[in-house]
């Protein structure tokens, strides 16, 4: 005889746990929202020719960026740097923090950061050169994590060889370690719009790929929705939560706090097919040290 007492099966290390009921094959997922840790990030703009519209639409979507910031009370620092070499990764302007005045402000002066930069970028060389403690001193903490976000309209032509600037990046993160994202041409032939073309941006999306990061092609009407995803990603608050099984998709219920969530894609959840995970969005997605429960059958 089958016995229907629930033990556990599966885990996925400290993200997930399963519970299997024999019986009738429910699988019950556990998750607990990690806290908020110190977070510090370098934008590595491209400062060439070609960047004036991209650096206005940089500005003028960081707002969505702050904003979500500021709704999820994270320690934040933020610098600004350029591809150029000429400045070494230095710093333009002060840390921005969420004691700065006016932040929004403040970022779209500093990554207005002109057009007349050497043509041969290097972001992910500046990238390291920026989170250099002799660069930059006290930009990056002990106990933070690093962001390095990058923005350029041609590819990284950075002297040395891609795994070499990876592990760069790695070393030169002190504290809990180090995502990269890219904001970028679009592989592998780039891409064109109404006010913005580019080349493959092939290089940062590697190394956007190898650290964990998130992608948005540069060519994008406007960049709300990847400066909002990194903001998540800065925050700690993660949106997505990997299903243990493959569930049988019209049995899935998802709690918060043993509050239900509707699904829906605003302020609710919904089911990445090809992820196999339930992604949060808007004011559903759980804040620091919340548990998630979600259930369901295992599909056929």
């Amino acid at each position: 005889m089958v016995s229907s007492r629930l033990r556990p099966i599966l885990c996925l290390g400290a993200l997930a746990c399963s519970d299997y009921e024999v019986a009738n094959l429910t699988l019950q997922d556990s998750y607990t929202q990690d806290e908020e840790a110190p977070a510090d990030v370098l934008f590595v703009v491209d400062n060439s020719a070609s960047m004036f519209e991209e650096q206005a639409n940089l500005a003028a979507n960081f707002a969505s960026f702050v904003e979500l910031l500021g709704d999820t009370t994270a320690d934040y620092r933020i610098g600004v740097t350029t591809t150029d070499p000429a400045h070494g990764g230095v710093l333009l302007g002060p840390v921005l923090t969420p004691k700065s005045e006016d932040v929004v402000a403040a970022f779209s002066a500093q990554v207005a950061v002109g057009t007349d930069g050497a043509r041969d970028e290097q972001g992910l060389a500046m990238g390291v050169r920026g989170l250099r403690g002799d660069v930059n001193p006290g930009f990056l903490r002990n106990d933070g994590v690093a962001h390095v976000v990058f923005v350029s309209d041609e590819d990284d032509h950075s002297p040395s060889e891609l795994a070499t600037l990876i592990d760069a990046l790695k070393g030169a993160a002190i504290g809990d370690g180090i995502t990269a994202h890219a904001l970028v041409g679009d592989v592998p032939a780039g891409c064109l719009s109404g006010s913005s073309a580019a080349d493959a941006g092939t290089r940062y999306l590697s190394v956007a790929t190898e650290l964990g990061g998130l992608t948005e092609s540069i060519c994008a009407d406007d960049y709300a929705l990847v400066l909002e995803g990194i903001g998540l990603v800065v925050s700690g608050w993660n949106p997505t939560f990997p299903l243990g099984d493959l569930p049988a998709e019209k049995t899935l219920t998802v709690w918060v706090d043993e509050v239900e969530i509707p699904r829906r894609d605003v302020d609710g959840w919904t089911w990445s097919v090809g992820d196999n995970a339930i992604v949060f969005s808007g004011r559903a997605i759980p804040r620091p040290g919340m548990s998630v429960r979600v259930t369901y059958q295992r599909g056929t």
